[in-house]
């Protein structure tokens, strides 16, 4: 039986075509969104399945609520490409029965070597520096060393582990904030698990990796910005909406935030957001993840555990259900 893959996601299959391959292989047909219908909202995506009538989704972050669920009878699967699935109705997906699957640890490495570089944009003020040279100015500008800091690392899953990882060769002095301890991880980097309130008041840097939950929703406001060192930095490649964004450029402003990295925002495309013009905000397009070995991983991640699922090999795919 010819069964359909609908791909919302504009990752998938961007920079490498494993995935595709791998669904091609097996039978599948594929049916990329067309660009003019984006952005996608939900009444779109609704509209979408409804026509295409899809066996699996593989979304993004486009919203997949009880409407575009219930909109194809033929679905079986929404398989998203990467981990975030704040923008799924989970609840609706189980009283439907249809399962959701996600493509864990594929783009760890790549948003670790991210979360790293910023921090050091950010403490040379590298961007700042090279704007003003090409202006044919000559500042120099001053900064800090990262192994002399201190660094606060929100949540301490896989992409927390591999910052870690990667600031334990700067010598960084570290502490971490999770609601689950891992006493390994305190011997092995020589960090400190602390409440989120000290991690703000004694951390140089703030680095946020947790997923967006009800709990977590605006974890980051403005009195969590208030707790904050004055001159410390705040780096968001997790979700836009951890953070208060509207305090945050209030803090911003004033300098009493040093400056910020944010890849991901509330609203995505942030074409109004007020952080674009702060000079000590590095903004970019949700992009941390965006390694060809990081999308190769999570393509072929993906088109395996399609066709591990509809093959019924349950013990394969049960690991990536969410």
């Amino acid at each position: 039986m010819m069964r359909l893959v609908l791909v919302s996601s504009r990752s998938f299959g961007s920079a490498v075509s494993i995935g595709e391959e791998i669904l091609r292989r097996e039978g599948f047909t594929i049916r990329r969104v067309k660009p003019e219908k984006r952005p996608l909202d939900a009444f779109k995506m609704q509209s979408i399945v409804s026509s295409e009538k899809p066996d699996v989704i593989v979304c993004g972050a486009e919203p997949i609520n009880e409407a575009v669920l219930k909109a194809s009878q033929k679905l079986r699967l929404v398989m998203k490409h990467g981990v975030g699935i704040d923008n799924i109705d989970l609840e609706s997906a189980a009283s439907l029965k249809i399962p959701v699957a996600i493509a864990p640890g594929t783009n760890t490495e790549a948003v670790a070597d991210f979360t790293v570089a910023v921090m050091l944009v950010l403490l040379r003020s590298i961007c700042q520096a090279s704007n003003s040279t090409k202006r044919g100015e000559w500042k120099r500008y001053i900064g800090n060393e990262l192994g002399k800091l201190t660094v606060g690392i929100v949540g301490t899953g896989r992409i927390g582990i591999s910052v870690m990882e990667r600031l334990h060769g700067f010598r960084t002095r570290i502490l971490a904030y999770d609601i689950f301890h891992n006493e390994e991880l305190e011997s092995k980097y020589n960090l400190k698990y602390v409440d989120l309130d000290e991690l703000l008041k004694r951390s140089d840097i703030v680095t946020l990796h947790v997923p967006l939950t009800d709990g977590t929703s605006r974890m980051i406001g403005h009195k969590q910005l208030e707790i904050m060192k004055k001159g410390a930095y705040l780096i968001n490649l997790a979700r836009g909406g951890l953070i208060d964004e509207k305090a945050l450029y209030e803090h911003l402003k004033s300098k009493r935030i040093a400056g910020a990295a944010i890849d991901v925002f509330s609203t995505e495309p942030p074409q109004k957001s007020p952080l674009l013009k702060l000079d000590n905000v590095l903004a970019t397009p949700h992009l941390a993840a965006y390694t060809y070995e990081a999308m190769e991983r999570m393509d072929r991640l993906c088109g395996e555990i399609i066709v591990n699922f509809f093959k019924g090999y349950k013990a394969k795919v049960s690991p990536y259900m969410v």
